[in-house]
């Protein structure tokens, strides 16, 4: 009895042994196949990436908008096609697959298991030059200096020059180089964003776009009454969405913005002054100067209120300069996207006019050649003339833009799907 007992107890175990060596084994496999799964996932989906890199150095480099090509990478296949969305969009979208061995999908139907992955990326060409903070086609001789302080991102195609150590708390970009260069010790100026050189960016100058808006406004009306001028004009705005308009020497008269730029632009052969607290959007684009006779700031302030919808643009054939009188002797707030196409912004008399304090801006600045607006002493950093600068971006400029304010054409990404 005991000898059949201990042959039952011996064939017990032999067979919990082997239920479990099955299990065991069956584990096993089911562990490799998951890891091989992972593993083919994987290498799909870094093909995908490859295969859109692809695609983007060709919209890139080539300005391809429609094309579809194939890329082998790793054993797997991809498909990537490019086509156009409207006239600045372009889609990028990826399909890439390969095959991985799966025991239980082999065993149903005697073939691997396919793995595919897809990305879409949208590009957009046009980029509105506002989405800058500081743009200069030539920054020239002109130094940031020890009080400057500067919030939004920085480009020049030429070389940014600092003394002393001003704050840039955006990515600030230069084409021809930093001096001194910020990698060493002896720069004290903070790049608290970042920076990088060799990055060049074409700088706009055809503004035929803003003059058509300015006709389609003025429609029939005769010029220097509603959208167009030839005349030198001033425009003095209030909080009411109205302003004090005086056309050269005719007595000024009172308007609402929405009655003479309905299309938001307004447009001048002549120089254009400006001030007062603007109530809606528009742009002015003078062929000639822009003068800035005193503060001009927004009825709702983007600085304390974030979802304010004011917002003005200041586009000049030659300069956009801060007028030397009273006014702004001391300190001087700007709230605007300013852009000097062929000439520079600056402080009027820059070099003669006496300390006047600080310029508080907030928007936008692009020119041709960097304007100055004070001098400063070498030895103590110190300004003798004119202002300090304290110039702040104003984050809505990520999406929002003043009526057909310029834009430049840079390649950015508008959104990413995987």
């Amino acid at each position: 009895m005991f000898g059949k007992g201990s042959l039952l107890m011996v064939f017990g175990f032999i067979l919990t042994f082997s239920v479990y060596q099955n299990k065991l084994n069956h584990s096993v496999l089911r562990s490799a196949d998951n890891f091989n799964m992972y593993y083919m996932k994987t290498i799909v989906h870094e093909t995908a990436l490859t295969a859109m890199n692809f695609g983007i150095n060709r919209v890139w480099d080539q300005d391809v908008t429609s094309d579809t090509f194939h890329v082998v990478v790793n054993n797997c296949s991809t498909i990537v096609s490019i086509s156009p969305l409207g006239l600045d969009t372009v889609k990028v979208k990826v399909k890439a697959w390969g095959y991985a061995f799966e025991n239980e999908f082999y065993a149903s139907n005697s073939d691997f298991m396919k793995v595919e992955d897809s990305l879409s990326a949208y590009f957009s060409y046009q980029m509105s030059l506002s989405k800058y903070f500081w743009f200069t086609n030539n920054e020239g001789y002109v130094y940031w200096i020890s009080g400057d302080t500067v919030w939004g991102p920085v480009h020049t195609n030429t070389v940014l020059r600092t003394s002393g150590s001003p704050v840039f708390y955006g990515k600030v970009t230069a084409y021809r180089g930093i001096y001194p260069n910020p990698a060493r010790r002896s720069n004290p100026a903070h790049f608290y964003g970042g920076w990088e050189v060799g990055v060049k960016v074409d700088y706009p100058t055809d503004m035929s776009h803003l003059i058509a808006a300015a006709n389609a406004g003025n429609g029939s009306a005769p010029p220097n009454e509603k959208s167009i001028y030839n005349k030198p004009v001033s425009f003095e705005f209030l909080p009411d969405g109205k302003v004090i308009r005086q056309v050269d020497t005719d007595p000024p008269d009172t308007v609402s913005i929405a009655s003479i730029a309905p299309t938001g632009v307004i447009y001048s052969s002549e120089n254009v002054r400006v001030k007062g607290t603007l109530n809606g959007q528009l742009t002015i684009y003078s062929e000639n100067n822009i003068y800035i006779d005193d503060d001009i700031v927004y009825a709702d302030d983007p600085t304390t209120n974030p979802n304010s919808d004011d917002i003005l643009g200041l586009v000049a054939g030659q300069n956009v300069l801060i007028t030397d009188n009273v006014p702004n002797s001391s300190d001087v707030h700007i709230q605007a996207c300013i852009m000097a196409i062929y000439g520079s912004y600056g402080a009027e008399n820059y070099s003669t006019r006496p300390v006047s304090g600080t310029i508080y801006l907030t928007g936008s600045i692009a020119q041709e050649q960097r304007g100055p607006v004070g001098t400063f002493s070498w030895w103590t950093g110190s300004v003798t003339h004119g202002f300090l600068k304290n110039y702040r971006y104003d984050p809505r400029l990520v999406s929002l833009a003043p009526p057909y304010y310029p834009y430049v054409r840079a390649l950015r990404l508008v959104s990413w799907w995987e």
